[in-house]
């Protein structure tokens, strides 16, 4: 086979190639993402953050605040959030 027929005529259309590329680039999480990126300028990949347990305080603190939040009115229904989530990140939808 002609190695040159194989640049000027792929087996796979390039629009297929740049989704399938950016299909892989969202699975990336953000710090995939920039260690990918850090790795191709050259550069250190960045440190994850340190993840701790939340402590049972934490939780009921949480807990608290989100029933405080429901007598006071601070809720949104699922149109509410719906609206602002699409007004916010339209292209999760």
């Amino acid at each position: 086979m002609n190695p040159s027929a194989l640049i000027l005529e792929p087996s796979v259309p390039f629009s297929d190639i740049k989704t399938s590329i950016v299909e892989k680039i969202w699975q990336l999480n953000n710090i995939d993402l920039l260690s990918t990126i850090s790795g191709l300028l050259g550069k250190e990949r960045p440190k994850e953050p340190e993840l701790k347990p939340y402590t049972m305080e934490e939780i009921y603190a949480g807990i608290d605040e989100s029933l405080e939040d429901i007598k006071a009115g601070r809720v949104l229904t699922l149109e509410e959030f719906n609206q602002q989530l699409d007004e916010e990140l339209p292209w999760l939808r």
